[in-house]
């Protein structure tokens, strides 16, 4: 009898019940004011109106349990970019400019290790333009122990009204172009490690850092901002994530880019379905681009000057919420919204 395929959910992260969480928790904090809000596409980043005319764009993340990988391995060099990339990645799916970040650092006590992260997090700024202006390191003896800690990023970025992506001009037809990942990026680790063997080599792959998208999406923005008309950060929930950028549509992918190996490696103990619902299966961002001007091909020599292989994937089409990616292992997979 063949070993029963694991979820994500049997690892401990139910993301319905997460979902269901932030829908109370969005109707709970839900003022009047909100209305001044723009709306940007997929939640990505709040968008606030500023004196200036511009939108302020804030979001906030953390890199999830990769820093059980890091201390399973006393590597914390790279666990910075991390951070960084998980926050600045999902700024500029709003069309905004990453400006500044801000970290919280939570550790029973600090040693060397402290200084490795920091490394990390200012390597990440200097990567995408940020400046990190601040933050908060706080000692927790009791609560982190033998080495714990816990890290969240906070980053700031600014668009103009006319630059922001709704998601509202998503159509049939237009070009999907996926933009490869360098691993598995910082999510579905729990998963990951639940079903891995236990041993430095696989601990190495999985911390290979979050690949930041951010300077070539600002050069593609910068050139070709009226042909993008949407843009997806593949985080945690895998491919579903192009469903938060239009209800209205659905999407067919006939052209996957390489999965790496350590998702291959996951795969074997998982069903298709829930990878492509949990990883970004070898896809760390998506854009949804016109046609016109010969744009996607002018939009992936973008991507490979800054030695980011990128591809057109599929197109969106009419079939609301649905995702389905063709000729895959000699059949099609259909994923719902």
């Amino acid at each position: 009898m063949a070993p029963e395929k694991q979820t994500y959910a049997a690892a401990g992260v139910d993301i319905d019940k997460a979902d269901r969480f932030v829908d109370r928790l969005k109707k709970l904090a839900r003022r009047k004011e909100h209305e001044a809000m723009w709306q940007a596409a997929g939640g990505y980043a709040a968008v606030y109106p500023s004196y200036s005319g511009n939108g302020i764009a804030v979001t906030t993340d953390g890199v999830g349990t990769k820093l059980l990988v890091a201390h399973k391995l006393k590597k914390f060099d790279t666990i910075g970019i991390d951070l960084v990339a998980m926050c600045a990645n999902d700024l500029i799916c709003v069309g905004a400019t990453p400006n500044i970040f801000l970290d919280y650092f939570a550790v029973g006590k600090l040693d060397d290790s402290a200084d490795d992260i920091m490394a990390g997090i200012v390597a990440g700024c200097d990567q995408t333009g940020m400046l990190l202006v601040g933050g908060e390191t706080a000692e927790m003896p009791g609560v982190y122990e033998h080495g714990h800690f816990d890290l969240a990023g906070f980053a700031v970025g600014q668009v103009r009204k006319e630059d922001l992506l709704t998601g509202a001009e998503i159509a049939p037809a237009q070009t999907l172009i996926g933009v490869a990942s360098s691993g598995i990026h910082s999510n579905g680790l729990s998963l990951a490690r639940k079903v891995l063997p236990d041993n430095d080599e696989t601990y190495h792959a999985l911390l290979t850092p979050t690949l930041l998208y951010v300077k070539a999406v600002m050069e593609v923005l910068e050139k070709h901002r009226s042909h993008v008309k949407g843009i997806a950060h593949i985080t945690g929930g895998g491919w579903t994530n192009l469903f938060r950028l239009n209800g209205n549509v659905g999407f067919d992918i006939d052209k996957v880019l390489a999965v790496p190996a350590i998702l291959k490696a996951i795969g074997e103990h998982v069903n298709e379905e829930e990878m492509y619902k949990t990883f970004n299966m070898g896809m760390g961002l998506a854009l949804i681009v016109d046609d016109k001007d010969g744009s996607p091909e002018a939009i992936i020599e973008i991507f490979e000057k800054h030695k980011m292989k990128a591809q057109a994937v599929g197109h969106v089409t009419e079939r609301a919420k649905t995702l389905t990616i063709s000729n895959l292992n000699n059949s099609n997979l259909i994923l719902k919204g």
